[in-house]
């Protein structure tokens, strides 16, 4: 639904997106693939439990999950054999401008170069995204890529890392307008919450 305000960049169907409905999707059927998108609160309740809320100051302004299932929204990780990727977030609003996201994402398969990529060829495509850095990263003992661009007149870093004892799962941070210290902040918090 509102996740896009803070990361409105990449392919739809690596973020937060799709207003949600009053009744979720049935999430236990199988992902077909002419169904682009499902996002709704409660749709993947595990997942959304795999958000570690407490771990940041604020209250998120929403929390959802979902799943894209067709090959124009996997992109690039259909290439790699991803067939259904589901995703669960919150939303941490500031002033409908800056804030940030904390994601989980899962698939069969799923790596965090696969994503990675994903996410660059993404901002690569952007008609307004501009200057485009990509490195890798630790956060804490775990590998991570970080991935800076601007979007129009907006900063904003994506971090995504992948949890040694979380297979076929990616963790990501996706920030808008925040400065570097703030992002460091939010990955030691991320972190620590899930040590």
């Amino acid at each position: 639904m509102a996740h896009t305000r803070i990361a409105a960049i990449l392919l739809a169907s690596l973020l937060i997106t799709a207003c949600a409905p009053s009744t979720p999707p049935d999430g236990s059927l199988p992902c077909d693939p002419t169904i682009d998108v499902q996002r709704a609160v409660g749709f993947d309740v595990a997942l959304e439990a795999t958000i570690p809320l407490a771990a940041f100051a604020e209250t998120p302004s929403e929390v959802d999950s979902g799943r894209e299932c067709s090959e124009k929204r996997l992109g690039p990780l259909w290439g790699s054999g991803v067939r259904e990727l589901r995703s669960a977030g919150a939303l941490y609003e500031r002033d409908g401008l800056t804030g940030f996201s904390v994601v989980t994402y899962q698939a069969v398969g799923l790596t965090l170069d696969a994503l990675a990529f994903a996410f660059e060829r993404g901002a690569a495509t952007g008609r307004k995204t501009q200057d485009i850095r990509i490195e890798s990263v630790q956060v804490g003992a775990w590998e991570g890529s970080r991935m800076t661009l601007l979007n129009g007149d907006k900063r904003q870093v994506i971090v995504l890392f992948q949890v040694a004892s979380e297979s076929d799962r990616v963790r990501g941070l996706l920030t808008s307008d925040l400065s570097n210290a703030e992002i460091d902040d939010l990955l030691a918090r991320y972190e620590s919450a899930l040590r």
